[in-house]
């Protein structure tokens, strides 16, 4: 029994340390929406990315690069000033982080999908409306 007790404490420590980990780049990754820096952000894009904007016809995949580059657009073209983050969801392995682009004129929903991987949190998915 105690054996398991042991097991099961071990347990929790790794999940509670890979869930601090993952808040951790969350937070990294907000920063870098709220400052627009899209060199840094360049390293979160997962290799094959699915993105949906106003400006784009559905949804579709791009590569990191791609979608970096789509996501800098937007800001320029809609004057983005910042980001607000709503909520950051964390289940398992996956993030799911919402929040609001704003501009001078108005605000867009953003929902960015983040999985685990090697490297870290990756982000599989963009949408924004």
């Amino acid at each position: 029994m105690r054996q398991f007790r042991k097991i099961i404490l071990l347990l929790l420590f790794v999940l509670v340390g890979a869930s601090v980990n993952a808040q951790n780049e969350t937070e990294a990754l907000v920063q870098n929406l709220q400052t627009a820096n899209f060199n840094s952000l360049l390293s979160y894009w997962d290799s094959q990315v699915e993105v949906n904007m106003p400006d784009l016809n559905g949804l579709k995949q791009y590569s990191a690069s791609e979608a970096n580059e789509i996501l800098k657009s937007f800001f320029s073209k809609k004057n983005i000033l910042g980001f607000e983050k709503n909520a950051a969801r964390q289940v398992g392995t996956t993030v799911y982080l919402t929040g609001k682009l704003v501009s001078a004129n108005s605000k867009f929903n953003i929902t960015m999908l983040l999985q685990q991987n090697k490297n870290g949190l990756a982000i599989i998915s963009l949408r924004v409306n």
